[in-house]
């Protein structure tokens, strides 16, 4: 078997529509991506990561965490990440998540402001 790290952001949104507009790609990147000031989504831009494979992230709006029981090997890393959103005291419930393969963002962060709070909650290891 083969083991692989994600990094994993829980977050909550005001609305769904505002979510997908930060965490999707931004269609006009790739006719501009010689500039150094566009980033590839506002998701990007947060971490201060110009462009990233988003072949390799998952993300997702649901009502609660137990919606994502659904996702890419949740069965493994879910009760990791549960026992993490307990240890971090969040003021907020969780409607929004993002992971990504370790590495893709270099200096991975969490950020809150009067939009959204997109908490980031390390790295879980998963087999594949």
């Amino acid at each position: 078997m083969n083991r692989q790290i994600l990094d994993f952001w829980v977050g909550h949104f005001r609305s769904e529509e505002d979510f997908y507009r930060f965490v999707d790609e931004d269609e006009n990147y790739y006719l501009t991506e010689d500039d150094d000031d566009i980033f590839v989504s506002p998701f990007a831009k947060s971490q201060n990561t110009i462009w990233f494979d988003q072949d390799l992230m998952e993300y997702g709006f649901e009502p609660s965490i137990q919606h994502f029981a659904e996702y890419s090997f949740a069965e493994q890393w879910l009760p990791v990440l549960y026992n993490r959103i307990n240890e971090m005291n969040l003021k907020f419930e969780i409607n929004s998540l993002v992971f990504v393969s370790h590495g893709q963002i270099p200096n991975p962060k969490s950020i809150e402001n009067d939009e959204f709070s997109l908490m980031y909650a390390g790295g879980i290891e998963f087999e594949y």
